[in-house]
């Protein structure tokens, strides 16, 4: 056994031993590195299927002001959140992830009831989150069909077919196992920080005009329509429009939940966390950015039945480029349903092996 391989084992003999001091035996193989670990949870978060299908969503909401500022916001305090986050799992390195914490941190008295709210609304956000990430991947590959075939109509029959077959192939990527899960996670961060950055490029590149600066970073816009008698309260506005960027700067314990299958997961599910929300937030500006500058009609960007994205990159790269950037949206919309089915699937697994499944037994 060379140096490598007794190194290996160590980690793996002191994760063992962490784990089973939580009161867990090792039953899945340690096979993720911290590099994967970090890719699953860049991708559970993913900024391309966060930030692009709500684009038109903030331009209404605020617009450039909450695009880029509202973003920042969200960073700001989400990196907090991210910082205890990576604390706990660096002592708590389980499956189980917030509910397991929130059962040790919570005492006798208050952990076993907040641990069992805690596990459910985990695990029914994970599925929305998940169901949400791939439709608008069906969205956009609808839009994209829709462009080359100008017959063809999108509907929401058409958008729940094609969601069901990407939700089937991101589980069969999922049983094909650990193999598959290792390759689709390296892609998947080649894809969201290669991919962004080109979108990026692409987009400042090829707008015919970009905005200026000022209306960027200043301009403040209110397309809410909640009522006609009186404004609409700014701040209400802006805290609404804060959404678009909250949507993306989710997601991020997965690493936590990949725990157990990585190779020192005292050090690489903390590392992987505080990574992903610090590369989301660059690469998140950045698009956020590029997006606000190469909007060229503000009101048919917004109206627009691609979505407000889409005919961003439509007018910046034509047709044949356009398709291309959106197709980057659809795989990582694809890739992170991928990431997000195996985060919840080890999650639901925890939750069965604590007994709090119905059935639990046959879950695990």
């Amino acid at each position: 056994m060379d140096n490598t391989e007794k190194g290996r084992a160590a980690d793996y003999n002191e994760d063992e031993a962490r784990l089973a001091s939580l009161g867990y035996k090792q039953n899945m193989k340690r096979q993720f590195t911290g590099l994967q670990n970090f890719g699953f949870t860049l991708t559970n978060s993913s900024v391309l299927i966060g930030i692009i299908p709500l684009f038109g969503f903030g331009l209404k909401t605020g617009g450039p002001v909450v695009a880029v500022w509202g973003w920042l916001l969200v960073a700001f305090f989400v990196m907090f959140i991210g910082l205890g986050m990576a604390e706990i799992c660096s002592t708590f390195p389980t499956a189980g992830g917030l509910y397991f914490w929130t059962a040790k941190l919570g005492g006798p008295k208050w952990g076993p009831m907040f641990s069992w709210y805690e596990a459910w609304f985990n695990m029914l956000g994970q599925v929305a989150g998940c169901s949400g990430s791939v439709l608008a991947a069906a969205l956009f590959m609808n839009t994209l069909i829709s462009i080359w075939v100008p017959s063809y109509v999108p509907s929401g029959r058409n958008d729940f077919f094609v969601m069901a077959a990407l939700m089937i192939v991101a589980g069969l990527v999922n049983t094909a196992g650990g193999r598959a899960l290792k390759i689709a996670s390296l892609v998947s961060v080649f894809v969201h920080i290669v991919g962004t950055i080109v979108i990026i490029i692409v987009v400042l590149v090829g707008a015919p005009e970009r905005q200026s600066a000022e209306f960027v970073f200043t301009e403040f816009r209110d397309y809410t329509g909640y009522t006609t008698t009186a404004k609409t309260s700014p701040v209400f506005v802006f805290m609404l429009g804060l959404l678009q960027s909250q949507w993306s700067m989710l997601g991020y314990d997965a690493s936590a939940h990949m725990s157990e299958e990585t190779e020192k997961s005292y050090v690489n599910g903390p590392r992987g966390i505080l990574l992903s929300i610090f590369a989301s937030v660059l690469i998140g500006l950045g698009l956020a950015l590029a997006l606000t500058f190469g909007i060229q009609d503000y009101l048919t960007t917004m109206d627009s039945p691609y979505g407000a994205a889409p005919r961003i990159f439509l007018d910046c790269a034509g047709d044949k480029g356009g398709s291309v950037l959106i197709f980057i949206v659809v795989f990582a919309g694809f890739l992170c349903g991928v990431a997000t089915v195996a985060s919840n699937s080890r999650m639901l697994y925890a939750f069965a092996r604590d007994g709090g499944l119905p059935f639990s037994p046959f879950w695990t």
